[in-house]
C-alpha cells in the first residue's frame, strides 16, 4: 500500500483491511487492482498472510487441529510452487515477459477466495467454485503480468492442472488396483 495510507490508517489491521479490499477487487478481475498489486512491494508479505489465513480457514472448516496447524504452511508452500511452475511456463514455453514477484503479488492476494474453506456446511461446493474462479483469476493475472494473449494464459494454467489431475487419477487407480489385488476391497 502507499505510505500515506499506512501512516493515516494507523496500524497493521487497517493496512490488512485495505489489502483484503484490494484482494476483492482482484478476484473481480479489476485490471487496475491487479496492476497496483503487481507494483506494490508490501503486497508480497500481505499475500503470504492471506494465503496462510486460507490454510487456517481450511482447519476451521475441517474442524481438525492438525489441519488447523499445518494447512497455513502447506498452503504457502503449494502456492509458491504452483506460482514458480506458472512463471516458468509463461516465460519459457510462451516467451512471456514479466517478473515472478510481479505475478506473485496479485496472485497471492487472490487467495482470499480460499477463505470459504471456513464454511464447513457448504465447504465442498464452495471450494470447487472458489478453486475454479482462482484459476480464472490466475489466468487474468498471467495475461497482464507476462503480456500473454488469453489462450496462452489459459494454457499456462491448464497444463499443470491437467498434469496434476492425470497424476492423481493414476495414483488413485493404482491404489484401487493394489487394494483389489491384495483382497482389501
Amino acid at each position: 500500500m502507499r505510505k500515506e495510507n499506512t501512516q493515516i490508517g494507523g496500524g497493521w489491521l487497517d493496512n490488512f483491511v485495505e489489502y483484503v479490499k484490494q484482494s476483492i477487487d482482484i478476484i473481480q478481475l479489476n485490471e487496475d487492482a491487479i496492476d497496483h498489486a503487481r507494483d506494490d512491494e508490501e503486497a508480497f508479505m500481505m499475500g503470504l498472510v492471506i494465503i496462510a489465513l486460507g490454510g487456517i480457514a481450511a482447519g476451521i472448516g475441517s474442524m481438525s487441529a492438525p489441519v488447523f496447524v499445518f494447512s497455513p504452511i502447506l498452503f504457502i508452500v503449494a502456492a509458491l510452487v504452483f506460482a514458480v511452475i506458472l512463471h516458468l511456463l509463461a516465460t519459457m514455453l510462451f516467451k512471456g515477459e514479466g517478473e515472478f514477484i510481479g505475478f506473485f503479488r496479485p496472485y497471492s492476494l487472490a487467495f482470499v477466495l480460499l477463505w470459504v474453506n471456513a464454511i464447513w456446511i457448504l465447504k465442498s461446493v464452495l471450494v470447487l467454485v472458489a478453486g475454479f474462479w482462482l484459476l480464472v483469476v490466475t489466468s487474468s493475472i498471467l495475461e497482464r503480468n507476462y503480456s500473454l494473449d488469453r489462450p496462452q494464459a489459459i494454457a499456462t494454467v491448464a497444463i499443470p492442472v491437467a498434469a496434476l489431475s492425470i497424476m492423481w487419477t493414476v495414483l488413485f487407480a493404482t491404489a484401487i488396483a493394489a487394494a483389489l489385488f491384495l483382497g482389501l476391497l
